[in-house]
């Protein structure tokens, strides 16, 4: 793979300009920033820094690739691409969201367990009127996925004196959680958990994972926060538990169709809050560490860092 280095690099991305400046002061270099798949033409490019769902939509226009660099932690659109090109190389983002997360996680936690929007109102009306407020010390969050994301939030839970349980695969051991179960075991692990956090990718394995039966085993006043993948979720089964008071709130930042169709029924369920898959975005910064680093890896022949394995699709 070497003597690639003055192969022009694909930057296809709804932030392709920003990313290809910091690429520009970085590594000097031939890039060609797009910023959306239909502004693109047939190319010969060999490697692609791009979001999957404009590689995918640009994908028989792209014959010559051979590796793409996704700019999202989420690749499951072009799983199976990967499939059909065997020869295509996939390699995902790790390791620069989960202070990001954390950040996200952990500001709603506060704000709902401490009440802060009930002050806000309060100081519209110009009402003085303390509330009997919950703190997170020694509660239980239970962790689903324990990547880099779910390490490092299990790491900042603890700062705050939680109790942390992780949920993986393998259920092996990982240090700094307090105890892991593996998936076949996912009710057992929920079982009275105070916080349940997911940061689950988009499997077969993990699709409707989060049901009634997961959510009825949490305990009474529990919260639930997904920021992993909207199809971990069965919405139906959420409504419900959020409707009957058995799930005290529910934070969601991944969703099954996105945007949000208006007509859906989690914009008007109580205790039910939105935000538009922002939790993490990725900085051009850290994106552009992460590709240079696998950049160098391709140009001397060096196997590449976070490769997606498409059986597993991760």
């Amino acid at each position: 793979m070497s003597g690639q280095h003055d192969t022009p690099i694909l930057v296809l991305d709804a932030d392709a300009a920003e990313i290809v400046a910091e690429l520009e002061a970085r590594r000097p270099g031939r890039y060609v920033a797009v910023g959306a798949p239909e502004q693109l033409d047939d190319s010969d490019a060999a490697i692609c820094l791009g979001s999957p769902g404009f590689v995918l939509a640009a994908a028989d226009r792209l014959t010559g690739l051979r590796w793409i660099q996704s700019t999202w932690a989420g690749v499951q659109p072009l799983l199976p691409l990967l499939r059909q090109r065997e020869d295509l190389i996939l390699t995902g983002v790790k390791g620069i969201f989960g202070p990001l997360m954390a950040e996200y996680v952990f500001g709603w936690i506060a704000a709902l367990e401490r009440r802060l929007f009930e002050y806000r109102r309060q100081q519209a009306e110009r009402v003085w009127r303390p509330q009997r407020e919950r703190s997170s010390t020694g509660r239980r969050m239970v962790v689903l996925g324990i990547g880099s994301i779910g390490r490092h939030l299990a790491a900042v839970a603890q700062a705050f004196g939680l109790e942390v349980v992780g949920v993986s695969r393998s259920g092996e051991p990982v240090a700094g959680i307090d105890r892991i179960y593996p998936v076949s075991a996912v009710l057992e692990a929920v079982a009275d958990a105070d916080y349940l956090v997911s940061v689950l990718p988009d499997t077969p394995d993990t699709r409707d994972i989060i049901d009634g039966r997961m959510l009825a085993a949490l305990a009474p006043g529990a919260i639930l926060l997904n920021v992993g993948r909207g199809t971990a979720v069965v919405d139906a089964d959420l409504v419900e538990a959020l409707e009957s008071g058995s799930l005290a709130a529910a934070v969601l930042d991944v969703f099954r169709e996105e945007p949000l169709p208006p007509t859906h029924p989690f914009w008007t369920t109580p205790n039910l809050h939105i935000t538009p898959h922002m939790a993490a975005v990725t900085p051009a910064s850290a994106l552009v560490d992460v590709f240079l680093d696998n950049l160098a890896r391709w140009q001397a022949g060096e196997p590449l860092r976070y490769r997606v394995d498409p059986e597993r699709g991760y």
